[in-house]
């Protein structure tokens, strides 16, 4: 605080700013910007001084408009930013709990937890849950783009450079800046869409108002809903659902493989008489249903003494329903007095979402512009199992068991000052102070009883009669009393930025920032930045910035059972939250936070209606947050058990686990010509490539090597999550023409190769039965003659088109397709009478599952739209 005080000492003898910056008026004028679409925009974030265009930024920035959000007729904000920016990633998660709806993001190849998410320049809170399913974004809390309604938005800018030392934690990657509509007048839209696979059927009505406050007020207020069905592309199971009949007329467990209930492979005893005439469409691959209820305001007004008052936030409710892998009925998971023909568990899922802003702004506290503001946001959650089954119950077992619960509220406030300094040519001197200071709290809730206790009642049917049954429900156990968890921090920020204009052609600035955490200590972190003008528009620009990222709470205290596929079967994982006993023995420790070092340069020039952005990059990232191996061993197993932690089949936990150094380059170049009829063209290419490699990897933990276990504190399965599971590279152009009351958009988007470890642990004969035909490499662990598949996925070029005509000067109608050509991903190893002949199943989970989780851009195929839009 002393070293403040002397600043804004220093800084109060100097003469009157020139003017003083008012961050609402330069979102204002970026709103006026004659041409939305182009790269003449003013963007504003990544400076606390008011807006510059795109290309005389120092940093990479791309504006993207309210009206190409809304192109091809998509409703989720993760979807558009997924089109619009090249470096941004997303996958279409399944069957993965909470994070089917929330869907991690990525920009520039790095985690959701390295991105940070502003709305009208103020931090925006996480959601509650811990990502812990089996794909991208493991280990990781993400953002919730559901909660904000797209027609609230006038605009979003994203940020590609470290800006941790400007924003505070997570601005590793990036900064992703939603800035809400604050016109006058009156917006609806409607949107209907369906795959022309006749599934997924999602209706969409949004409605946005902003009426007059005062002189130069305005109170906007935003209102959305949709309903999206499910999709599905799963296949039938062939497998043996009953049990089968030996030679002596006893039962025997049925066959897993491919084809063992319909004659194509042999199956294990003589069928039951029911396998004939069992409906095999039992699986669900795609997109899971829900709804999505939103609302939104934005209030600017004006207060006394020349100052304004502002609040925006606002609510919203995601209900979801998530179906989990078939449970045969011949397995012991299956209660068959219950289920005679087996079941699909499910997840009824309710994610909610709260926050308010308000703040006051003026433009002389002791001759600073300033702006004070307190924002205060909740997300929760609440997970209950349907369909489900404690085995271990009996034939008395409820069908239904709350999961688990979690919340997680952020209080954030800042005090901004900024001032414009004269120093005796034509640019001044640019000064920014400011002082945050954060409260976070993370909750995780127990479940039913009924979904974790022994009830004590062995299997009761079939060959494995009177032996223990399966403890918990289906398809994990709910959380017990000793997976509860509550903790929070606090943490104080100062921080300064300045920037300079030299000699008309030389941009220079610089920030630095100094955090107290409560839970870790003190960081401190900076950045420099310039801009070169060289010849006409043409320029050179770069920045160095340190950066770092706190431990999110759930990171530190999630503790809780999944189920997670496993070389291709099911198993449940126990994810350990670090300071539990059983995480202890096994070797964790307290998470630190990661550290970044961030390079980038680039060049930037305008003419005749071309610009060109080319941008290279370097991100270091130390002590990266991960969850760890799954580590399933009996000695581990028997080792816990011995210390007083029994029930641990497969243990994970939260680990710095490693360095890495990610490097890509982004280009974007943008064209348009007016002609001479008064018709309009844009065209935008844009693409970006990066690469992920490890700097360092930790070892297998000591107590676990001490029992003998080799297997890496972050193996291979994890290593390929962070450097091949999302596209290297990704292309994408954008195509507009405008004549008279007519619109056609074509957008072309080319998603690179991606590549997973299809299936472990194979001998050379069954290696070669299953990677005939598609695209594998093997990796051989040591002290082993089997293999690892690595399977890769290849670059896919999706199409979508759109045609809009303004029939009236209010109503606007349009429709089109996504993905016009129909493209699916690669698919999975295919289970085939000659794998299983050599003793495997594919990765398809015995034929049922044909695409993986880590598409892209999913597997849902063509969609086609109708939308309708009214403007008053």
């Amino acid at each position: 605080m002393k070293s403040l005080a002397i600043l804004l000492s220093a800084a109060c003898t100097l003469p009157p700013p020139a003017l003083a910056q008012d961050t609402e008026q330069d979102i204002a004028a970026a709103e006026a910007a004659v041409e939305p679409s182009g790269d003449n925009d003013i963007v504003i974030t990544g400076s606390r001084f008011g807006g510059r265009t795109r290309i005389g930024s120092a940093t990479p920035v791309d504006a993207i408009s309210q009206e190409e959000l809304q192109q091809s007729g998509r409703v989720d904000l993760i979807q558009m930013l997924k089109v619009q920016v090249p470096s941004f990633s997303s996958p279409r998660p399944l069957a993965s709990g909470v994070g089917d709806f929330l869907q991690p993001p990525s920009l520039r190849g790095l985690g959701p937890g390295e991105l940070l998410v502003l709305v009208n320049g103020k931090r925006r809170h996480t959601a509650s849950d811990l990502n812990s399913s089996n794909g991208i974004g493991r280990g990781d809390v993400s953002i919730d783009f559901n909660a904000i309604p797209t027609l609230a938005l006038s605009r979003i800018e994203v940020l590609r450079d470290g800006a941790a030392a400007q924003y505070g934690s997570d601005a590793i990657s990036g900064v992703i800046s939603l800035f809400l509509d604050r016109s006058v007048g009156a917006r609806a839209q409607t949107t209907y869409l369906t795959t022309t696979e006749g599934d997924g059927d999602t209706y969409e009505a949004s409605a946005s108002v902003g009426v007059p406050v005062g002189a130069n007020g305005v109170f906007r207020l935003t209102a959305a809903y949709q309903d999206r069905g499910g999709t599905n592309r799963a296949r039938p199971d062939t497998r043996q659902q009953y049990f089968g009949t030996n030679a002596a007329g006893r039962p025997v467990l049925p066959s897993g493989n491919f084809g063992s209930g319909t004659g194509l492979t042999a199956p294990a005893g003589t069928l039951d008489p029911r396998e004939a005439g069992f409906d095999r469409n039992v699986f669900q691959q795609g997109d899971q249903p829900n709804t999505n209820k939103q609302i939104f305001y934005n209030l600017v007004a004006a207060a006394p003494g020349d100052v304004e008052i502002y609040s925006f936030g606002g609510y919203n409710r995601v209900d979801g329903d998530i179906r989990y892998l078939f449970r045969r009925a011949g397995q012991d998971e299956t209660v068959r007095a219950i289920y005679p023909d087996g079941y699909s568990p499910g997840l009824d899922t309710r994610i909610e979402n709260f926050s308010t802003a308000v703040g006051l702004r003026g433009s002389d506290l002791l001759g600073f512009g300033w702006d004070l503001s307190s924002v205060y946001g909740v997300s929760t959650q609440d997970l209950t199992y349907v369909n489900s089954v404690n085995v271990s119950l009996g034939a008395a077992s409820p069908s239904r068991f709350y999961r688990n619960g979690s919340d997680f509220y952020q209080w954030t406030s800042n005090l901004d000052l900024t001032r414009e300094i004269p120093v005796g040519d034509s640019s001044p001197l640019k000064l920014a102070l400011g002082l945050e200071y954060r409260e976070e709290t993370y909750r995780l809730f127990s479940g039913s009883p009924d979904g974790y206790r022994n009830g004590g009642v062995p299997i009761l049917d079939g060959p494995n009669a009177g032996k223990p049954a399966i403890i918990g429900s289906q398809p994990g156990p709910s959380n017990g009393p000793d997976d509860r968890a509550s903790l929070n921090r606090h943490s104080y920020a100062l921080y300064g930025e300045v920037e300079k204009d030299l000699f008309d052609r030389l941009l220079v600035s610089g920030a630095v920032r100094h955090e107290r955490y409560s839970d870790f200590g003190d960081t401190t972190n900076f950045k420099v930045a310039s801009r070169l003008g060289l010849i006409g528009s043409w320029a050179l620009r770069g920045s160095y910035n340190t950066g770092f990222r706190a431990p999110a709470l759930a990171q530190s205290g999630y503790n809780a059972s999944n189920t997670l596929i496993l070389n291709g079967t099911q198993a449940i994982v126990r994810v350990a939250a670090v300071d539990t006993p059983a995480a202890r023995l096994a070797g964790a420790n307290d998470l630190k936070p990661e550290r970044s070092n961030n390079i980038s340069a680039g060049t930037v020039f305008d003419v005749a209606g071309l610009t060109v952005t080319l941008d290279a990059y370097q991100i270091k990232v130390r002590d990266r947050i991960a969850i760890s191996s799954t580590f399933q061993d009996a000695r581990l197993a028997n080792f816990l058990a011995a210390n007083g932690q029994s029930g641990f089949a497969a243990l994970s936990f939260l680990t710095n686990a490693v360095d890495t150094r990610t490097r890509g380059v982004d280009l974007v170049m943008n064209y348009r010509r007016t002609f001479s009829d008064g018709s309009r063209f844009t065209g935008t290419l844009a693409g970006n490539y990066n690469r992920t490699e490890f700097d360092r990897i930790a070892p297998t933990p000591a107590p676990i090597a001490a029992l003998g276990i080799t297997t890496p504190l972050f193996d291979v399965t994890q290593q390929l999550r962070f450097s091949d599971s999302q596209p290297r590279d990704k292309v994408t152009l954008d195509l507009n023409y405008t004549r008279g009351p007519v619109t056609l958009s074509v957008t072309n988007t080319r998603y690179g190769e991606v590549s997973t470890i299809a299936i472990q642990n194979r001998t050379p004969a069954q290696v070669a039965a299953l990677v005939t035909g598609y695209e594998t490499r093997t990796v051989t662990p040591p002290g082993t003659a089997n293999s690892d598949i690595i399977q890769t996925f290849g670059a896919k070029m999706l199409t979508d088109v759109e045609l809009s005509w303004q029939a009236t000067s209010a109503v606007r109608l349009s429709a089109g397709a996504q993905n016009l050509f129909d493209v699916y991903p690669d698919e999975n190893l295919a289970s085939t009478v000659a794998s299983v002949a050599a003793g495997t199943n594919g990765s398809d989970n015995a034929g049922t599952q044909p695409y993986n989780a880590i598409s892209p851009f999913g597997f849902n195929g063509r969609s086609v739209f109708v939308r309708a839009s009214l403007t008053l």
